[in-house]
């Protein structure tokens, strides 16, 4: 025991070791989009919205629809962005960062310095109290910045901030910086503050700090050690942050209702930005969390027409992800990652629990205690993440999973020896399925005979008396072997049991000695992929120059007694009855009637699921009582000409309607080379007149 405990631990350190690679972190990020999704799954209804400190105004798909504003460049919106800008701000709003960048003046193009006279002037007066912060991003090697105008009207770079995303390695942007190394003109490099980090500092009115361990504000250390990002922790609600459309501010404002910027804007941070179908969106680590841009928008101040109608999507637009790492910065609630310790140790842990469930329980008992250890620290991560705690789900669960699956190899070649010893034994004349009731079950109870409902199949393959005739014993025991292993492939993959195998037959049994209760449906599926194997192995031997001929198939379900019998010294488990015998002889009128596969009504009646044409009432040898007989197609199939031609020909036979050797007749002449019309144009020429065909033949 000591040894298998030393070596499952071994197993667990590599397990933890391989997911601590640098290939695997880019997993991190994965846990934080999921677990957004998670919280947002079990608290949607149980939560109430924040009242949200930062506010959006929104150039949205209205803005772009609506006069004065349809068919015009932004570039010459600056007189009504002045205005809704100082109504803003007149409002009572603590500060107005922007989100988006005019790096060009309208007045130049149009000849007329004093087109912008307005927004120079909205932006002058609000210099001194620093209420007005103008956004740029560094692209590569270029920066992009407002026109020079507006840079020296607001102030210059004391209110200029960078606008920067963080974007990881799968492309998903998860964090924004709040600081970024710039050179001064004398040559220092400095931490300088981004839009997000200035906009909470201003409205806030406290300092931030920079230390060894991470950026200090609000009483709080916001971001891990050596960091100068901000993960981000998104509200899930619907209109969490509100979102105000610029089309309606602008109204508003000309309208004069001071009284609406007043409740919408008292005491808020406002970003001014795009909320577009298609500019400036980003997949965010809220990407799971689908819902319209527009849900949940505050009352309209003149018209509410102006409300955006927009699907649900997955991207977010940027402007966004700044009003959430600013409410995030305001209300302390920044995502905590977990310490490098912590993410090392959880791999560790898991990965040594699962190694000894699955070493010292069942399978079954295993996995079903592994899924609730699963699902109660999925469960536990997603309380943690409530209050923007991390903890990691994907790490632990690959770490558990590469244990179990090294725990299994380890097990299965030294711990099983005795039950690998049994299936070593059986497994090459017994079905794995029954190998399994074997190695389980010693004292022999599975295996006991008793009265059962099962399916049979019986397959023949054509001509094979004559193909042994003809040919080498070498070639013939090649092709026939690869041909039984093709068999048994699929009806072990089906969880057959192989009754005997005879020459080139082959009996097969599904629900015993295992109980099956979809055992029709899978008869019918083993049967249909028999048929497509055959079908392309017969070919491919043909065109090698081995003669080889169709697979025929029958299928039926009835009352047996199967089990264990051969006496003390041969093991031989079978079935007795009726229904066994009836499914040779199924697969025996396949050569009569020119078909492949026929399957007992018995059979369709409790499968799920069947496509095929009825054959007819057949009385086969020895027998007083028909039964319905089918014959399974493809759906393709079953909507051709030819087949759609029979059915309606079938159907007056049944009902032993004369037009039926006329409707027959009709068919036989348009598809000549289907077998059932051709067998049931010539039963009828021969003065038959029922559905009911009786064999004298086996």
């Amino acid at each position: 025991m000591r040894r298998k405990v030393t070596i499952i631990t071994v197993l667990a350190c590599l397990a933890s070791l391989i997911v601590g690679l640098p290939i695997f972190d880019r997993f991190h990020g994965l846990d934080i989009d999921l677990l957004h999704w998670l919280r947002a799954k079990s608290q949607f209804k149980m939560t109430i919205p924040r009242d949200s400190p930062t506010v959006v105004v929104a150039i949205d798909e209205a803005t772009h629809a609506t006069a004065p504003f349809k068919g015009i460049p932004k570039v010459m919106w600056t007189p009504q962005i002045a205005k809704v800008q100082s109504a803003v701000l007149a409002g009572g709003a603590k500060v107005f960062g922007w989100d988006i960048i005019l790096p060009t003046s309208a007045g130049t193009y149009l000849n007329n310095r004093r087109y912008d006279q307005d927004l120079l002037k909205s932006l002058a007066n609000e210099r001194k109290d620093k209420r007005v912060i103008l956004g740029q991003v560094q692209l590569n090697k270029e920066k992009i910045s407002p026109h020079r105008a507006f840079v020296m009207m607001v102030g210059g770079a004391k209110n200029l901030r960078n606008l920067e995303v963080n974007v990881d390695s799968d492309g998903i942007s998860r964090s924004v910086p709040l600081f970024l190394k710039t050179k001064s003109e004398s040559g220092d490099i400095n931490d300088t503050p981004t839009m997000s980090m200035e906009l909470a500092t201003r409205a806030l009115g406290q300092k931030h700090s920079v230390t060894k361990m991470g950026i200090e504000f609000n009483g709080q250390l916001i971001t891990s050690k050596n960091s100068r990002d901000l993960a981000l922790n998104f509200e899930h609600h619907p209109g969490a942050i509100p979102t105000y459309s610029f089309a309606d501010l602008f109204h508003c404002a000309e309208a004069g209702r001071a009284d609406y910027f007043r409740s919408a804007f008292d005491g808020k941070v406002v970003l001014f930005g795009l909320v577009l179908d298609i500019e400036d969106r980003k997949l965010a680590s809220n990407r799971f969390i689908s819902q319209p841009d527009s849900a949940q928008a505050p009352k309209r101040c003149m018209d509410s027409t102006l409300i955006t109608k927009s699907g649900a999507r997955s991207t977010t637009p940027g402007v966004y992800l700044h009003a959430t790492a600013v409410n995030n910065l305001l209300e302390a609630r920044a995502l905590k990652q977990p310490k490098p310790v912590i993410r090392a140790a959880l791999p560790f842990i898991s990965s040594l629990i699962t190694a000894f469930t699955v070493l010292l329980l069942t399978p079954l008992s295993a996995f079903i205690s592994l899924t609730g250890m699963t699902l109660g620290w999925i469960i536990l991560a997603t309380g943690f993440f409530v209050n923007a705690d991390v903890i990691p789900i994907i790490d632990p669960f690959m770490a558990a999973s590469l244990s179990a699956i090294s725990t299994l190899i380890f097990r299965f070649l030294i711990v099983d020896k005795d039950k690998r010893f049994l299936r070593s034994a059986f497994s090459s004349y017994v079905s794995p399925n029954l190998v399994e009731v074997i190695v389980k079950d010693p004292d022999g109870k599975m295996v006991a005979a008793r009265r059962r409902e099962c399916t049979f199949i019986f397959t023949d393959l054509a001509d094979f008396t004559a193909m042994v005739e003809s040919s080498d014993p070498k070639e013939l025991t090649r092709i026939l072997n690869d041909y039984i292993d093709g068999l048994l492939e699929i009806i072990f993959r089906h969880e057959g049991t192989l009754d005997k195998i005879v020459g080139d037959a082959m009996t097969v049994i599904f629900s015993a000695p295992v109980v099956q209760h979809d055992h029709a449906q899978r008869g019918i599926n083993c049967a249909l992929e028999i048929d497509r194997w055959t079908d392309k192995f017969a070919a491919e031997t043909n065109a090698s120059g081995f003669p080889m001929g169709i697979t025929r198939i029958g299928v039926h379900s009835g009352s047996v007694i199967a089990g264990k019998f051969g006496g003390s010294k041969f093991f031989d488990y079978t079935a007795y009855g009726d229904a066994m015998n009836t499914a040779a002889r199924l697969e025996s009128v396949n050569k009569q009637l020119g078909t492949k596969i026929c399957i007992s009504a018995e059979t369709v009646d409790k499968a799920h699921y069947f496509i095929g044409r009825p054959i007819g009432n057949l009385i086969l040898k020895g027998k007083k009582q028909g039964i319905k007989v089918f014959e399974p197609l493809s759906t393709e199939t079953l909507e051709s000409p030819a087949i759609q031609s029979y059915l309606r020909a079938f159907s007056l036979l049944e009902a032993n309607n004369p037009k039926a050797l006329t409707a027959f007749s009709d068919a036989a002449y348009k598809f000549p080379n289907d077998p059932l019309i051709i067998f049931h144009h010539k039963r009828l020429q021969s003065g038959e007149n029922s559905a009911t065909i009786h064999f004298d033949r086996k």
